[in-house]
């Protein structure tokens, strides 16, 4: 056997992929792999959290802030409301509602950890009527009532310790009032869920649904005040407010309710309260 020397062919250990080519492919798929363990974790935590008894709920939030003075003819009306909506909804036993008044023009109210849920005097002082009222309060109430506050924080709590590890900071406070609102991200079908069970409340308060989509012809003209148009839905965690407002009065229809009916007024000592608490605010700053 004659043994023949070959040369070795250059470039025989080289690949013919660019290695930046490489790298970008490498660093993708390890993005990619953290997104999918993200979005398998979160689900994950979300279906747990469920499942965590709503005394917890309480007890993380037993030193929730409550800095607002007390307004006696606004909470009395605001009580009133929030109990035939708690009594509409049949919450679960041991799930208490805990409705506080924020004198700030803040458009907006919220549902948080333990039952609490804020109403600013901002969106409240452009309700038309008591039946948008009733449905506002029902909406944020039936955030408690499907557990999402606590899907919601849990959610952000695993993906915020994830990123913690894989980042190695964190700049969330995660047990602060800071870190539990910025948590509260309800889905679009969060939202949805919660119309639909808030108006068959009104419903049941009222025996018709007439004015429980002011609540979202209100929003909508706010956002449109702010110079806001009508994005694509997919891009919102909220579901457009058209929308909103044409899926429940299809589900009134669907179910044959009465959509026509006399809306109650606000009493106008509402109002003067309200006004008042400003007042008091100011004064006090």
């Amino acid at each position: 056997m004659k043994f023949e020397h070959r040369e070795i062919p250059e470039g025989i250990n080289v690949t013919k992929v660019h290695p930046l080519r490489e790298l970008a492919v490498l660093l993708g798929g390890a993005l990619l792999l953290i997104a999918l363990l993200l979005y398998v974790l979160g689900l994950s935590a979300g279906f747990l959290a469920q499942y965590i008894p709503f005394e917890m709920e309480q007890k993380l939030t037993a030193s929730f802030p409550v800095d607002e003075p007390r307004y006696t003819e606004i909470d009395n009306y605001l009580a009133r409301i929030k109990a035939e909506v708690v009594t509409a909804m049949e919450l679960p036993e041991g799930m208490e509602i805990t409705l506080h008044y924020s004198s700030d023009d803040t458009v907006n109210a919220f549902a948080t950890l333990g039952g609490h849920v804020v109403a600013f005097r901002g969106l409240l002082e452009k309700l038309p009527n008591e039946n948008a009222l009733a449905m506002l309060l029902a909406h944020e109430i039936a955030h408690v009532k499907h557990r999402d506050p606590i899907v919601s924080v849990s959610r952000g709590l695993t993906i915020s310790t994830v990123l913690t590890l894989v980042l190695g900071q964190s700049d969330l406070d995660v047990l602060g009032n800071t870190g539990l609102y910025t948590m509260l991200h309800f889905s679009r079908e969060m939202e949805q869920a919660a119309d639909i069970e808030a108006l068959e409340a009104v419903y049941k308060i009222y025996g018709h649904t007439q004015g429980a989509d002011d609540l979202f012809r209100v929003i909508q003209a706010y956002h449109k005040k702010l110079g806001e148009k009508d994005s694509f839905e997919f891009l919102q965690s909220h579901p457009l407010d058209l929308k909103r407002i044409n899926v429940i009065d299809s589900y009134a229809e669907s179910n044959h309710w009465k959509s026509n009916g006399e809306p109650i007024p606000i009493p106008p000592k509402f109002f003067k309260a309200m006004n008042k608490s400003v007042q008091h605010v100011d004064k006090s700053s």
